[in-house]
């Protein structure tokens, strides 16, 4: 069944581990409703603004396959909103930019990094609440995820991966895992990013302004007040000199 321009429920509900445990994973209608609109609004759109095509690594994951796997409880992934992506003609990091720079409708888009191969980009799409997060996974030595750090899109865009010494592309992997917070995480983690960037410039504007003020204060308590230019002493004798010649005029006598 065609979803969309570019995507089918195959793509999209394709799993290796539903595959391997034999899991019957398909979508009920309210959820291949949220599948089409995340194709039609975010994948799609992904594909023609790159250029490149898409692979969808995870999409939908009903309730016993999101149990299998440690999803979270809240998952997107159950609601045939979001999808874990990779693409061969571009690297992970360069997928994740690319949501980003396309100004795409996402709710959440996380760059998660397991390893040096095994990378991918989770993406969702929810007209409920377009909440905008873009975030980085941070996974320990075990391979689970330690925390879900909250960026700014400058941050994410800025965001660069070490060179390495092979010229031929990374063989890239992906694991079927939890991969993203739960809801209530990734919104205190917006919330927190938002005052942040909105709060923090007011503060240091007031500071600034207060520091002026200080300043201007400061240099004039400091600031002498200018002695008044002493008379000289040529002019001191010019003066007395003046007035020794002064000759108050004589009284007329009457006769």
């Amino acid at each position: 069944m065609q979803l969309s321009r570019f995507f089918t429920l195959a793509e999209m509900t394709r799993s290796d581990t539903a595959t391997r445990l034999g899991i019957r994973n398909l979508p009920d209608d309210e959820a291949l409703t949220s599948l089409r609109t995340l194709c039609a609004t975010v994948l799609d759109p992904l594909r023609e603004g790159t250029g490149s095509a898409i692979n969808i690594s995870s999409g939908y994951r009903g309730p016993e396959l999101n149990a299998r796997i440690g999803g979270a409880k809240k998952s997107q992934h159950l609601e045939g909103r979001a999808a874990d992506i990779q693409s061969h003609g571009m690297s992970v990091l360069e997928l994740f930019k690319a949501v980003i720079r396309l100004g795409l409708p996402f709710d959440q888009v996380i760059y998660e990094a397991k390893s040096r191969t095994a990378k991918w980009v989770h993406v969702s799409h929810d007209p409920g609440r377009a909440r905008g997060a873009i975030l980085v996974a941070d996974f320990g030595a075990d391979g689970k995820v330690l925390q879900y750090r909250t960026i700014t899109a400058q941050q994410a865009l800025d965001m660069t991966e070490a060179a390495t010494r092979s010229a031929a592309p990374e063989e890239l992997q992906y694991e079927e895992m939890a991969d993203e917070p739960e809801s209530s995480e990734a919104d205190t983690a917006v919330e927190r990013v938002e005052t942040r960037v909105t709060r923090r410039p007011a503060k240091s504007k007031a500071r600034a302004k207060t520091g002026v003020r200080k300043s201007v204060a400061a240099k004039r308590k400091k600031t002498p007040a200018k002695p008044r230019p002493k008379a000289s002493k040529a002019r001191k004798a010019a003066k007395r000199k003046t007035a020794s010649k002064r000759v108050r005029p004589k009284a007329k006598k009457h006769k």
